[in-house]
């Protein structure tokens, strides 16, 4: 507010709100104005005192400063309503870029202390009422909007009141030092065909690969060219024909989402089309693992696995990046 008015003043503002995860509010970071309407009632106390002085009227004096110690009395009362409040911002739950962020406040008062129609709002998005009666402190929760992927640190938060009569306004902000993640927004669903693997449904690890040197897979006639090595001599023994060991591989049935292998050109498509594959193999239960240029994160499954890709997808060329 003021420091958006008087610019010259940002040096002197800018102290009093610190970027910080808790705040508590005092004498330093608390500004107090009257409203519209006490502005009204100073008008008339002004024009009551005129005729007072005019008429030399004792009870008029009387009135108009009846009216002005209330009108003093309530901006003391607004001022002590968010005097002690403490903020403390507890956490960002991720989102999709065009979703809102929601931001968990946790709102403290001394005890013994009551604290009324606190207002916490950010301009033109989510706003909230709060009351502080029977309890010392209460969680709120603000959404913000989001526009781009990567970090979300959200903009200083406005705390006001108009309590009691509205005849005053005090507020302060709070500038949080907290950091949301704000993930790709995914593809529409099935915008390009589902990457899968081939399998085979005789053995549990995947399809068999003829050839190869892990698992013993039976044995078969000697062929000329055999090693003599995988020749099975125990069985010579028994029945003086040459038969030669064979060994298979398997093929594994994890699914990779690969950047490489997706047809779409640019980084945000690309990470969009990821989103949702990461998205779609999560909601199939599938085992899958995700490679990024510079960044490869093994098959795994889960929702702890989930959030690893998504935030790999979230911060891909922007870990350092500052809003």
């Amino acid at each position: 507010m003021l420091e958006t008015w008087l610019p010259q003043f940002a040096p002197w503002f800018k102290p009093r709100w610190p970027r910080t995860r808790t705040l508590t509010l005092g004498q330093r970071n608390i500004f107090i104005l009257p409203s519209k309407t006490a502005l009204a009632l100073l008008g008339l106390i002004a024009v009551l005192f005129l005729l007072g002085i005019n008429f030399q009227n004792a009870l008029v004096y009387g009135v108009c400063f009846w009216l002005f110690a209330l009108l003093i009395v309530n901006l003391l009362h607004t001022w002590r309503n968010l005097r002690g409040l403490s903020i403390t911002a507890i956490h960002i739950q991720p989102c999709f870029a065009g979703e809102k962020a929601v931001l968990e406040l946790e709102l403290a008062c001394p005890p013994k202390q009551q604290k009324f129609a606190i207002k916490l709002a950010w301009p033109e998005e989510d706003a909230v009422q709060v009351n502080l009666l029977t309890t010392q402190t209460v969680r709120v929760k603000l959404s913000h909007s989001t526009q781009q992927r990567g970090h979300f640190n959200p903009p200083r938060l406005h705390i006001s009141t108009h309590y009691p009569t509205g005849l005053a306004v005090a507020w302060s902000y709070l500038a949080l030092e907290i950091t949301g993640l704000v993930y790709p927004a995914p593809a529409p669903k099935h915008q390009q065909p589902y990457p899968t693997n081939s399998r085979d449904s005789t053995h549990p690890s995947g399809q068999t690969l003829s050839g190869g040197s892990s698992d013993f897979g039976g044995i078969r006639s000697y062929q000329a060219g055999d090693s003599p090595k995988q020749i099975h001599w125990g069985q010579y023994a028994k029945t003086g024909k040459l038969n030669t060991k064979v060994f298979v591989d398997y093929a594994s049935h994890d699914l990779w989402l690969d950047w490489a292998n997706l047809a779409n050109s640019g980084i945000e498509p690309r990470l969009s089309q990821l989103c949702r594959q990461v998205l779609d193999a999560h909601q199939a239960q599938q085992q899958y693992g995700l490679k990024l240029p510079g960044l490869v994160i093994p098959p795994s499954k889960g929702e702890a696995h989930q959030a690893r890709c998504l935030q790999a997808l979230a911060l891909f060329g922007v870990e350092h990046a500052q809003e």
